[in-house]
């Protein structure tokens, strides 16, 4: 039997190589099989509805999941009858896909079998069928989506929700009403109604009035949808909601206010910064990275040293999210941070440090090269793999020096960072670097020297066919194979 080689899937979709996708789909590697089985988007650009059709009724169960999934993309009426063909397919993910593709031509034949499929074994088959349903809206379907809504599995009951939002008509109406009531405790009815019917009423007066509420759960409720309301008209009661006694409350409100974004919302929330009650310095923060502008940028880097871990932690994923840390004139302040002693705040100043791109990030980058965690060291091999050849020569200094080669964890983020690299300049520190004795390193060089189509790169890779590590042997005959 000849052994299977490894398929370029992205050529395969540029050539509309359709039966090498189906290929892909039995391949013995996991990993291609899921590249093949995320290329249904494309294939459907293939203009081959004829053919999909056909492939539908393959003996392979792969090929029919597949395929339903295709041809849910494609805009053609021709799919309905096929699609409907197989809503008992003995394969259940083939229903799946089927009940959810009918959707999209929005075809009044398909209810009826869809409603049916509302009773299939399968809960994703269910949820998809649900799914459809709203999407073709039915009146016929509002029945026995009414009916879904009790079914026993969370996502088919999500789905029947959503699917009777697509009707205008009193019963589904009161059907999602009552069901909304039945998953809201007691005391929280009240609030909720008057949130659902927002767009009917002014909300803020209600909601400003449960921050207010004896129960800590409705304040809490009322906290939590005023961050999105973003409306200045409740930034008083906000603050005052700061010193709730309900710390679910305190967080949402300071949430919200920074969402108000307004120089008076945001005020309260600096000032508490460095507050020596930590979770007020938690939750001060986390509303700040809700902002937009007049942020106090020193004062959030300087939190990134807090003495709590988790207000670090809070710390840096507000200055994510606000996209300070990717912005130039803060490099200075993620720089000092390159040590920090939180694997998290690492992780962001890292993803700062390759979007800002300065070239003073590479020494300390090359440093968490051979930081104690594998996440840290992978996540600054990527980093200066951005840098491209300005990278080269500090990364050729690591595997010159002998005293590095005792340094597992360093060589081995160092070829990876050489990986990452695309210029053809650095193919000699490769040829170099593959002789080192470390089995990951040689494996992670030549699967990097599959990039370059080069006659010492071919000789050396076809050497590596019989080195004494299976996986560099793997690595070389796929790089070779991709250099054919």
């Amino acid at each position: 039997m000849t052994e299977m080689t490894d398929p370029d899937i992205q050529s395969l979709i540029k050539n509309k190589d359709y039966q090498g996708i189906l290929d892909a789909l039995r391949h013995n590697d996991a990993k291609i099989r899921h590249e093949a089985e995320e290329t249904f988007m494309e294939v459907a650009e293939f203009d081959i509805v004829d053919v999909l059709i056909q492939s539908l009724s393959s003996e392979d169960n792969k090929i029919r999941r597949f395929v339903a999934r295709v041809l849910g993309e494609c805009n053609d009426s021709r799919i309905v009858d096929p699609l409907l063909s197989v809503l008992d397919d003995e394969d259940e993910c083939v229903v799946d896909y089927a009940a959810s593709s009918l959707g999209g031509p929005k075809d009044k034949k398909a209810v009826d079998p869809l409603i049916n499929t509302l009773s299939h074994k399968y809960w994703a088959a269910r949820s998809s069928a649900a799914s459809s349903l709203g999407l073709i809206a039915d009146p016929k379907a509002i029945d026995p989506l009414i009916i879904s809504l009790s079914d026993r599995v969370d996502e088919v009951r999500y789905y029947s929700e959503e699917a009777l939002q697509h009707f205008n008509d009193k019963k589904a109406i009161e059907a999602l009403e009552k069901y909304y009531d039945d998953q809201v405790p007691v005391h929280l009815k009240q609030v909720a109604k008057s949130f659902r019917n927002f767009k009917k009423s002014d909300p803020i007066t209600l909601l400003t009035k449960y921050l207010s509420d004896e129960n800590d759960e409705v304040r809490k409720y009322a906290a939590i949808h005023l961050i999105d309301l973003k409306d200045e008209r409740a930034t008083d009661a906000l603050i005052t909601s700061l010193s709730d006694s309900f710390l679910a409350v305190q967080i949402s409100a300071s949430n919200a206010l920074g969402n108000i974004g307004t120089q008076e919302a945001i005020e309260p929330l600096i000032n508490n910064l460095h507050n020596k009650n930590v979770n007020i310095r938690k939750w001060a923060v986390r509303g700040l990275g809700y902002a937009r502008e007049g942020l106090p940028t020193k004062d959030m880097f300087d939190l990134l040293n807090d003495d709590d871990a988790h207000v670090r932690y809070v710390a840096i994923t507000a200055l994510s999210r606000t996209g300070t840390i990717y912005q130039k004139q803060n490099i200075d302040l993620l720089l000092k941070n390159t040590n920090n002693s939180s694997e998290y705040v690492k992780y962001g100043v890292i993803a700062g440090l390759r979007e800002i791109g300065d070239k003073r990030a590479i020494k300390p980058l090359i440093e968490l090269l051979n930081d104690e965690n594998i996440g840290v060291r992978g996540s600054a091999s990527a980093a200066l793999g951005e840098f491209g050849e300005v990278a080269i020569e500090p990364l050729a200094q690591i595997f010159e020096n002998k005293d590095n080669f005792k340094k597992k964890r360093l060589l081995r983020a160092a070829a990876e960072a050489l990986g990452y690299i695309e210029s053809p300049n650095i193919v000699d520190l490769l040829l170099k670097a593959i002789s080192v004795r470390d089995a990951y390193v040689r494996k992670r060089i030549a699967l990097a020297l599959g990039k370059f189509k080069d006659k010492e790169v071919i000789r050396v890779l076809k050497v590596c066919l019989n080195d004494e590590n299976l996986q560099v042997q793997k690595a070389a005959k796929k790089s070779l194979n991709k250099l054919r």
